[in-house]
């Protein structure tokens, strides 16, 4: 991923706005599930129990996902080149769920919900468990100048 400027992140995370639960499908598990729109096909998908206790979530942003389950933890995934969108939306045979949690991408996420209207409460445990990747994982290589 080539990660956007600290101020298209910015912009992202604040332009999330969360759709009419009323128009959502409910879940075939019991969560209740909200959604949010934002710029750029900026989306986060959240699952929570019936008590409001986050289960999972997703963020898709800049061509790039994190997921956050409460039984898988955390993953990084990164979109195909040369894909095609639906309505906005990325067609979902395309995302390809990285082998390893990738640091930049983990870095931008945070940045995008810390940006973001979204209650703390509902994307607490996925920010937890990214800034706890970002503490472990290795910084990357500075950029060769150009």
């Amino acid at each position: 991923m080539s990660k956007p400027a600290l101020e298209v992140l910015q912009g992202l995370g604040a332009s999330l706005r969360q759709i009419d639960p009323t128009h959502l499908v409910q879940d075939d598990d019991g969560f209740k599930v909200a959604w949010y729109l934002g710029d750029n096909a900026t989306e986060l998908y959240t699952w929570s129990t019936r008590d409001g206790k986050p289960d999972h979530l997703q963020l898709v942003f800049a061509r790039v996902s994190v997921e956050w389950s409460a039984v898988k933890g955390l993953s990084t995934g990164t979109f195909k080149g040369g894909g095609s969108t639906s309505g906005g939306r990325y067609d979902p045979y395309l995302l390809a769920v990285g082998g390893a949690v990738d640091r930049e991408v983990c870095e931008a996420a945070v940045v995008v919900l810390r940006s973001s209207a979204v209650d703390p409460a509902l994307c607490g445990p996925m920010l937890a468990a990214l800034d706890k990747a970002i503490a472990e994982l290795p910084e990357p290589p500075p950029s060769a100048p150009r």
